[in-house]
């Protein structure tokens, strides 16, 4: 709609009302003097909590020390065969570990897993955020007007759909669970958080692949920048340790195969040898709220989102383009969405999935977005620490992102020992760095040559 486009309007001589675009009463034949449409004034938005759920930990600030610390969540699962699995090590999340505080137990039992783990980091990052109370577990303020956008690759497909088929094929139609519909379903992540926690406002479901959990933020970001929401639930989840899972990225060629008695150092991102990617689950959930509001109730702010963007490579379902100018497109939008110079960038989050391909196309793409000073950004991935979590990977590491700009510290990219000269960035790895930087981009690539940035900045004065 142009800025001189009449809206609907009520005639000042008869009352009545005058349908979009006319500019004279149809009833009576007054002119009508319809006042353009009002300009939109986009919000900022602020992280006030954060939530994590990976095989490093089942909380946000576990799985950011272990992070900062180096240290890994990826694991040999004892009960994958090697002579039928080519890759036998994965980043799972520790069922013993996780907790069951928001979920009674008639509920968890028709909940499918990966919608529990949503819920379980969504309360975590509302507790953060000081909107749900830590001994209640009740919000401290009426979030009927909160909203989430919430994405996954599979939800329960997986994990229910796979066992009921089986059920059906063995048992027959009468024995399929009664509420297998209403488990697997992707959206129903986002209802039990709604259903929880009282929320009924903004709801979304995404599903971009591994740019998912970006994807998903930077949706819900666009939701209070707008208008359209004061507070929303953000970020992923995957559930994904189900054999047939990893058997499909097995037989695809896709998973590193070559440290299944060394899993330590499976996830290799930039490393000149990488030899694929370790899948990983989890969730990680931010919370998001318009500056003035998270203001006026006091909350602690982390950091500021300033920019997203996504685009799509239309070049190959699997392959990334190897100019990188697909990934780049995506990066120079977000940028461009939050009026951010590149040259403020001063820390980049990368994707890097360890992958031949993957790794260069995106250090392609950083260089066409930074020119010159690409060498110098400090890069890194955190997939070696928690392996590649599909659909959730963007939100965890977004999770880590936002504590890497709030406390100025760099995690290191684990296994990064061989430089690639393909790869000709400043990675960085062996020790975190603390460095002063002002504004950063978070990256994430996935098949269907889908891509997604975000751009963060410190915690506005």
């Amino acid at each position: 709609m142009s800025s001189t486009t009449p809206l609907t309007a009520c005639c000042a001589r008869c009352g009545s009302i005058s349908p979009t675009g006319a500019n004279f009463c149809m009833s009576c034949g007054a002119s009508l003097e319809v006042d353009a449409p009002p300009s939109i004034h986009p919000k900022r938005v602020v992280v006030t909590g954060l939530g994590a759920i990976s095989s490093l930990g089942p909380s946000a600030p576990e799985t950011w020390r272990r992070v900062l610390a180096g240290e890994t969540g990826i694991r040999r699962v004892e009960s994958l065969d090697p002579a039928l699995f080519a890759c036998v090590v994965r980043g799972d999340v520790d069922n013993a570990t996780v907790p069951n505080r928001f979920l009674d137990a008639k509920t968890t039992r028709n909940t499918s897993r990966f919608a529990r783990l949503a819920v379980e980091a969504a309360g975590e990052a509302l507790i953060d955020a000081g909107l749900v109370d830590e001994a209640s577990l009740e919000p401290t303020i009426d979030l009927t007007d909160a909203g989430s956008v919430i994405g996954t690759c599979v939800g329960g497909t997986h994990d229910d759909l796979l066992p009921a088929y089986d059920t059906f094929l063995s048992k027959g139609a009468n024995r399929v669970p009664p509420r297998l519909h209403v488990m697997f379903p992707l959206n129903l992540a986002s209802y039990n958080i709604h259903q929880r926690f009282g929320m009924q406002g903004p709801s979304n479901t995404v599903n971009t692949a591994c740019a998912t959990g970006s994807q998903a933020i930077g949706e819900a970001f666009h939701q209070i920048k707008f208008g359209k929401a004061e507070v929303m639930v953000a970020g992923a989840v995957e559930s994904d340790s189900q054999p047939m899972f990893i058997a499909a990225f097995a037989v695809m060629g896709a998973l590193a195969s070559d440290s299944n008695d060394d899993p330590d150092k499976a996830s290799r991102p930039f490393d000149k040898s990488r030899a694929g990617f370790v899948l990983g689950e989890g969730s990680g959930i931010l919370i998001l709220e318009e500056l003035g509001h998270a203001r006026a109730r006091g909350a602690k702010i982390y950091a500021e989102i300033l920019g997203f963007a996504s685009s799509n490579d239309a070049f190959h379902p699997i392959a990334p383009r190897p100019d990188g100018l697909g990934a780049a497109k995506a990066i120079a939008d977000a940028l461009a969405d939050g009026g951010v110079d590149p040259d403020r960038i001063g820390h980049v989050q990368a994707h890097a999935a360890s992958t031949p391909m993957g790794d260069p196309a995106e250090a392609n793409a950083i260089k066409a977005i930074f020119g010159d000073r690409s060498p110098s950004i400090p890069v890194t991935s955190i997939k070696g620490a928690i392996g590649h979590c599909m659909g959730a990977a963007g939100a965890i590491e977004s999770v880590v992102a936002v504590y890497s700009i709030a406390e100025q510290k760099i995690p290191p990219t684990r296994n990064y020992t061989t430089p690639d000269e393909e790869i000709g960035l400043d990675i960085v790895h062996g020790e975190p760095r603390e460095i002063a930087f002002d504004v950063m981009t978070k990256n994430s690539f996935g098949l269907g040559g889908q891509n997604a940035c975000l751009v963060f900045g410190r915690a506005p004065e």
